[in-house]
């Protein structure tokens, strides 16, 4: 099918007038190489393949192989700006092209134009930021700011100071005046000399683009804007496959405050081993000495920054002392003795490791035991042995490390001998990812882990918790105070109780692998509609201009068709902070916004279970117990549902039906608090405990129309 034939060496080609051409071993590409180098997920690459999306040149066992020619043209597709099956695909590891990190500074930052300026430059000439030209750029940034904080210079013909003060010249631009010599930096030469590729090089993009070398920076205390820079100008694709997400200014500063303020950091050790450009460093309060701050990256780029940021906080001239302080490795494969005090960070999330790598993490970490090798689970495990006796953990982290199930054995290695300090939902706060963050602080005690006493902002309110409770690797619940949790473990608890784990059946959406392509505006003869997530409200969906050929063949992935087409079945939201579910009886077709459910509990009916779902009650337990804006299927089967006799279901079955039946807006608000108070007798909850439900879910859209 790729043109492509496998013949062994050794073997006489007959005489048929086609060229022969020699395929090496090492031109050949196995299937998890090739979805790394297209940045992609071997279950989407999978899919590629099935739907011939992908073509191996060979398979060898089950496993695909292909040629280093057809991967990169396959790239070179991907990267293109037309390709649809890319545009179509909502988690886009793939992204070529720079774009300025605004919210990597801080808001008063001067030097955003600045950096905006360069961004404009290069596309406007459509200059390509090779890793080369970064480093010129940067190192461009680095002397000015050297310059403007260590030697400010006063006055050109004052010549009677030498060797980086007052008396450098500045020719047309400060990179031209270091390389010609006449501009000086004294004791921090070896900094510029490291982070420039070479002189030919620089001096050759000098000449070719004077312009980009125009641009004033101005140093600001605190502000990493060597990073800022560096960051805007790194293709974006290479960051997400490294799993860098660069964590804005005020969150850095929110994690340092929090900690500094309440830790005495007299005479402590603080190692930040994914430390980028350097930001947690800076923000670090003033008398934490540099003789006991350690940062560490895998990025031989940012470890070069990093420690011009530390020369300029702390005016540093000792190379050595420098190096050995900032150092460039990758500390999961790297076995050290130390231990510190404070460990700071936002270690790499999503990294896509080779099958080596894994072999060998499975080796050293219990965390990396599962099919699917999360990169910050292992950091934290590793971070974790690094601490001293009584020492901080302090990490920005995906909120969803806390109760999804991948993170079980991560969460049990720190339940051993830690305990939770701190923790702080952020909510989304990377630029264009859809991923709520935490700030987790973990203190390691060398005791069995306990919630007492840890400290919890939500965002709106600050609480500690001062009950003992029932915590277990396999769900953190922390989004609750002493109040709600008790609530909560009565909902939990409650006897004669159903649940959907093993009683339903769940079916994903169809998942076209490109909308664009498959969906309709106009309805034909052929096409039906199609519901999106956004479609689904509480009780009822809204007929839609969305219309779809179903064709099972063509998409990237579907469920069986007899769930599309059951008599009755659920749709549910899937990225929503609370259960929305709508009956359906017509057997519309739905995207993989919208999912499935068809429960089968014995004596329950399915309008009955509609409502236990769409409750007050459900809502409070899927957001105190889980806390997230996607109503996974681990979720859904952990809900208690009241077992009752059938006569007893009929009145919630009325009043579903009166809800099904009515628009108008007030009828159906009364119609719901009326079923949401009955639902709530069947858990027995008090007065005071509804109370403490509705108080807690105060103002939130309720989905109802």
């Amino acid at each position: 099918m790729s043109d492509v034939w496998i013949i062994p060496e050794d073997i006489k080609k007959p005489d048929d007038g086609h060229a022969a051409s020699v395929i090496s071993d090492n031109a050949l590409l196995p299937f998890t190489e090739l979805c790394r180098e297209l940045s992609i997920s071997e279950a989407t690459g999978r899919n590629w393949i099935k739907l011939g999306k992908l073509l191996p040149s060979l398979t060898i066992g089950t496993t695909p192989y292909f040629t280093a020619e057809y991967a990169g043209h396959l790239r070179a597709r991907l990267e293109s700006s037309d390709t649809p099956v890319l545009k179509s695909r909502r988690n886009k590891h793939f992204v070529s092209g720079n774009g300025i990190c605004r919210a990597y500074v801080s808001a008063h930052s001067v030097n955003v134009p600045a950096v905006r300026k360069i961004l404009d430059l290069l596309r406007a000439e459509k200059i390509e930021a090779t890793d080369s030209l970064i480093r010129i750029l940067v190192s461009e940034c680095a002397i000015q700011l050297l310059c403007q904080k260590l030697f400010p210079i006063e006055n050109e013909t004052n010549e009677s100071a030498t060797n980086g003060s007052s008396a450098n010249k500045i020719a047309a631009n400060y990179l031209e005046s270091y390389l010609s010599g006449s501009l000086r930096l004294g004791g921090y030469d070896f900094l510029i000399t490291d982070l420039l590729p070479d002189k030919d090089s620089a001096l050759a993009v000098l000449a070719a683009n004077p312009e980009l070398f125009s641009v004033e920076y101005v140093y600001e205390e605190k502000e990493d804007i060597l990073g800022f820079l560096y960051l805007s100008l790194k293709n974006l694709r290479s960051r997400k496959a490294a799993g860098s997400y660069y964590t804005p200014t005020n969150v850095v500063k929110k994690l340092c405050s929090r900690l500094f303020d309440t830790n005495s950091a007299a005479g402590k050790t603080v190692f930040d081993p994914c430390c980028g450009t350097g930001n947690f460093l800076l923000q670090l309060p003033h008398n934490i000495p540099f003789s006991n701050i350690y940062g560490n990256d895998i990025d031989k780029i940012s470890v070069r920054i990093t420690r011009i940021n530390m020369a300029l906080k702390y005016k540093i001239t000792n190379q050595d002392f420098l190096y050995n302080h900032i150092t460039e490795s990758d500390y999961l494969f790297t076995d050290s003795a130390a231990n510190y005090d404070f460990i700071i960070g936002n270690p790499p999330w999503g990294y896509h490791y080779t099958k080596t790598e894994k072999e060998q993490l499975r080796k050293k970490y219990i965390s990396a035991s599962g099919a699917a090798i999360e990169s910050y689970d292992v950091f934290i495990e590793r971070a974790i042995s690094d601490l001293t006796l009584g020492g901080v953990l302090s990490f920005v982290l995906p909120e969803a490390f806390l109760n999804i199930k991948a993170h079980t054995q991560t969460r049990t290695a720190v339940m051993r001998t830690n305990s939770f300090r701190y923790l702080e939902f952020l909510g989304n706060v990377f630029d264009k990812v859809q991923c709520p963050c935490i700030i987790l602080q973990i203190v390691h005690d060398n005791t069995p882990f306990t919630a007492m006493g840890l400290t919890v902002n939500d965002g709106k309110r600050t609480y500690t918790i001062s009950t003992e409770r029932e915590v277990t690797a396999d769900c953190f619940v922390f989004s609750a105070t002493d109040a709600e949790y008790a609530v909560l473990k009565k909902i939990a608890n409650l006897k004669n109780a159903a649940t959907l784990e093993n009683n339903a059946v769940f079916a994903l959406g169809i998942v076209t692998g490109s909308n664009q392509t498959y969906i309709s505006d106009q309805k034909t003869a052929e096409n039906e509609m199609v519901l999106k997530g956004s479609d689904i409200y509480k009780y009822r969906f809204r007929n839609t201009n969305n219309y779809i050929v179903f064709q099972p063949g063509a998409f990237q992935q579907t469920a069986p068709e007899k769930y599309y087409r059951a008599p009755e079945k659920l749709l549910y939201r899937f990225i929503c902070n609370q259960p929305v579910f709508a009956y359906d009886n017509r057997q519309t077709l739905s995207l993989n916004s919208c999912n499935i459910l068809i429960p089968a509990i014995d004596g329950l009916n399915i309008k009955y279970i509609m409502a236990i779902l769409n409750s007050g009650v459900s809502r409070f337990f899927f957001r105190k117990m889980f806390h997230s804006v996607k109503i996974l299927r681990s979720h859904l089967e952990r809900l208690p549902i009241p077992q009752i006799e059938e006569d007893a279901q009929k009145p919630v079955i009325d009043m579903v039906n009166a809800l099904l039946g009515t628009s108008d807006p007030s009828s159906i608000h009364a119609l719901y608090d009326a079923l949401d108070l009955i639902i709530a007798d069947l858990y027995h909850i008090s007065e005071d405990e509804y109370k403490i439900i509705k108080a807690s879910m105060d103002g939130e859209n309720l989905f109802l129309y």
